[in-house]
């Protein structure tokens, strides 16, 4: 292990920000079917890979491998073929991790659609994606149907039902070994891939939070890359082995549960999850019931669900954790508070990623961002995308070590600056010691008359109050013609809070107090308190949404 893990330089000319150690070597240099084939092959074939908690459903090494190549078999012998796309319309369940890697071993495409987006979003992704075949799950038939009926697609793509018995169905088109000769097993190649840098590996959806999904294009390199150093961060230097266990959280169209599926089939560990919801029930469930889970990536408003619902003495129920990693918003000092309570063995990370890095920027015990990981470089710019120094907030601009594929179908060009980094809508600084604050969208902070509010600061303090579960903040225009915006706080109530809608508004404006100025604070018109606050199908704020709302109420 190097003395300093995570060395982050700034280069004097180009103010670029970079991590300079990587000790990965090789790690991009297979395939996803290549690396898998390997894993499988070399690891004891009764252990546990998959372990789906809600229907005590469990798969060993050998039958995932066996399982997977079956898959790829028939996928090739049905006419799927390298580069076609192959969407899972579909919740988590257990025939994903090895109808995915049949994929891979082929070099077809999976692509894990989003269930929830309207027929008219959905079909445009059809368009877009242009499928040679969808697995689905029976309950959303009627709707695919319907959305491939209003598809511009000059080719229908076949359709596998996954559960359920009408035909034709996984079982009987894709699990079936070959009637003529047995299965080679051992001598089975996985398709060529010359180059893992360019060749694209899967398609992803964005989470939707400025809008509807992009559809992102990852290649074997930039995914190996991505689950290698997932769980890495200043403290902790390749935590995952052989002997991690990691927590899943469905569904698998966020890129964090596609990773935890990659990194059980490709590291040979065991993933637990779950074909429900993802709900703090279900989580404390599971938690509590598998004694075993090490890992869990997971985003906090789900987490803190988790930790109301223990007794105040139970130090057992979370007791084998060792690494958490709270996602996509900032927790809340509560939520930290009651994790270092009942997690009394784990450390919590405040995680920072995003999709089309396919990975973890940074990981950091203290703040939301930290030193970037290994091999990115990162630079913030000004509103004229002009490089900034340390402390200075601005846009942030990201690159990863392997070469981004960008969007699908998209002109890419305006996502870029003049140093070739993807600009990726977030607003942050990089201090001193190299670490990166995340702050807030740009899209997101509240501008009037020259006074600048982020709304993300003001949230995390308004949501450490006693009174307060839930703070967020969304500035609107009064009319369409003017540039000056104003905001209004949305707040949701801890439960048993006896004090009035009054007396916490004038607490929560004196707490404002403390950190704006004058004019800042009278941006500030409304405090709305809320049963609950819009959220993405990915469990993000949907900051749209509530702009819109805001509008509306005032």
């Amino acid at each position: 292990m190097p003395e300093e893990y995570i060395k982050v330089v700034q280069d004097p000319q180009t103010k670029i920000w970079k991590s300079i150690n990587y000790p990965y070597g090789d790690v991009a240099k297979l395939s996803l079917g290549e690396k898998f084939l390997q894993k499988m092959r070399s690891i004891n074939s009764n252990k546990i890979i998959d372990h789906f908690y809600d229907r005590n459903v469990v798969k060993t090494a050998k039958e995932v491998y066996e399982q997977s190549i079956i898959i790829a078999i028939n996928l090739k012998r049905s006419g799927i073929k390298k580069g076609d796309c192959v969407i899972f319309y579909s919740m988590n369940n257990e025939w994903i991790s090895v109808l995915s890697f049949g994929c891979f071993l082929i070099g077809a495409l999976p692509n894990y659609c989003e269930v929830h987006l309207d027929e008219e979003s959905t079909t445009g992704l059809f368009d877009l994606l242009e499928p040679a075949l969808i697995l689905y799950e029976e309950k959303y038939l009627s709707k695919i149907q319907r959305c491939l009926k209003r598809s511009k697609l000059q080719k229908q793509p076949h359709i596998l039902l996954i559960d359920g018995v009408q035909e034709p169905n996984i079982k009987t088109e894709l699990l079936k070994e070959p009637d003529t000769n047995p299965v080679d097993f051992a001598n089975f190649k996985s398709v060529d891939i010359k180059d893992t840098r360019e060749e694209i590996a899967l398609l992803v959806l964005t989470s939707g939070s400025t809008g509807l999904p992009k559809i992102v294009q990852i290649t074997h390199a930039l995914i190996m890359h991505g689950i290698t150093i997932w769980w890495d961060n200043d403290e902790n230097y390749a935590p995952l082995d052989e002997n991690s266990v990691v927590f899943s959280f469905s569904p698998l169209r966020w890129i964090s549960q596609v990773a935890v599926m990659l990194q059980s089939m490709l590291f040979g560990l065991r993933r637990v999850s779950s074909c429900g919801a993802p709900t703090g029930k279900y989580g404390l469930e599971v938690l509590r019931n598998t004694d075993c889970i090490t890992h869990i990536f997971v985003a906090p408003s789900i987490f803190y669900e988790i930790l109301l619902q223990l007794d105040e003495n139970d130090r057992e129920s979370l007791k084998s954790l060792r690494s958490i990693q709270l996602g996509g918003e900032p927790a809340s000092k509560v939520c930290l508070e009651l994790s270092k309570k009942h997690a009394v063995n784990a450390k919590n990370f405040h995680c920072y990623g995003m999709t089309e890095m396919s990975s973890c920027i940074c990981n950091d015990l203290y703040i939301n961002g930290g030193k970037p990981l290994p091999g990115y470089e990162v630079q913030i710019l000004d509103d004229q995308m002009q490089p900034l120094l340390a402390n200075q907030p601005g846009q942030i601009a990201i690159r990863p070590p392997f070469p981004l594929k960008g969007y699908k179908s998209t002109d890419n060009s305006v996502y870029y600056n003049e140093r070739v980094l993807f600009v990726n809508g977030d607003y942050g600084l990089i201090d001193e010691q190299g670490k990166l604050h995340v702050l807030a969208r740009y899209k997101d902070l509240i501008r009037s008359n020259g006074e600048v509010i982020i709304p993300n600061a003001l949230e995390y303090i308004i949501i450490n109050l006693p009174e307060v579960y839930v703070a967020r903040l969304a500035g609107y225009c009064k009319t369409p013609n003017d540039p000056n915006e104003v905001a209004a706080f949305f707040v949701v109530l801890n439960r048993d809070v006896t004090a009035s809608c009054d007396e916490i508004s004038a607490k929560i404006r004196s707490t404002l107090k403390q950190c704006l100025n004058a004019k800042q604070l009278a941006m500030i018109e409304k405090i709305h308190f809320v049963d609950s606050v819009p959220l993405t199908t990915c469990g993000k704020i949907d900051r749209v949404a509530l702009k819109k709302f805001a509008a509306c109420k005032s």
